[in-house]
């Protein structure tokens, strides 16, 4: 069963946007052959012969309001969250330092460089007072920028769920 998308909307004003989240699990590979479930390439709790194991992902989808709570999603970035990108978050969510990830989808391949991705999260006053979550993509030099702010107790669920979702983005449940 897939878990389901975890989302914070601030449009009724029209101002702000929404931010939602989907984790997706590991899945298994070989060569061109993939597995979601492990089922093949599993026996007796390890791997088989030939197979390997990527981590899951969580796929953070932002985006701006078009008007008092319409969504702009044709418009939405996009940023696949690693493991790695959600220790920063979190360490980020409880220290009130600030937060900058920047990734390149085409890093290491011929692409490289045509697409940037930012997010950046600031709490100047704390996260007991909220922060502010923004997120960038630029391509061929035109920009689109999304930022959707979240109060303190929205940070609370925010934080239980990326603890939450490391276990499960390592398949270690």
């Amino acid at each position: 069963m897939r878990p389901i998308q975890f989302a914070i909307y601030k449009g009724m004003a029209g101002k702000w946007g929404a931010l939602q989240l989907n984790l997706a699990s590991p899945h298994f590979y070989s060569g061109k052959q993939k597995d979601y479930t492990g089922y093949e390439a599993m026996e007796n709790g390890t791997l088989r012969d030939g197979w390997k194991i990527r981590e899951g992902t969580i796929f953070m989808e932002i985006t701006s309001t078009k008007d008092r709570n319409v969504y702009d999603w044709d418009n939405k970035v996009v940023i696949a969250l690693s493991i790695t990108d959600v220790g920063k978050i979190l360490h980020c969510l409880f220290t009130g330092e600030e937060c900058n990830i920047m990734h390149d989808p085409g890093a290491k391949s011929e692409t490289q460089g045509k697409v940037k991705k930012n997010l950046a999260i600031a709490s100047p006053k704390g996260t007991s007072k909220g922060c502010m979550i923004r997120a960038s993509q630029t391509v061929a030099g035109q920009t689109k920028t999304h930022q959707v702010p979240l109060s303190g107790d929205e940070l609370i669920v925010l934080k239980e769920l990326l603890q939450a979702a490391i276990p499960l983005m390592l398949k270690w449940n």
